[in-house]
């Protein structure tokens, strides 16, 4: 169902983790947007919705 070079890169995943590790509002963040995607988790993001979640978090 999934092609695997969609996925989020072990490198943006890296990412977000790290920013949510600094700052613990972003983990609400993560999860409204994971959320509002249907997402069950952040590793079913596609490379394009984890750019957009990481922007999200970086003007934040």
């Amino acid at each position: 169902m999934y092609n695997k070079d969609d996925n989020i890169t072990k490198k943006q995943l890296s990412f977000v983790n790290d920013l949510i590790k600094r700052e613990d509002s972003n983990q609400k963040v993560v999860d409204d947007y994971v959320k509002s995607l249907k997402k069950g988790s952040l590793e079913e993001l596609t490379k394009k919705e984890a750019s957009s979640l990481l922007d999200k978090l970086l003007k934040k």
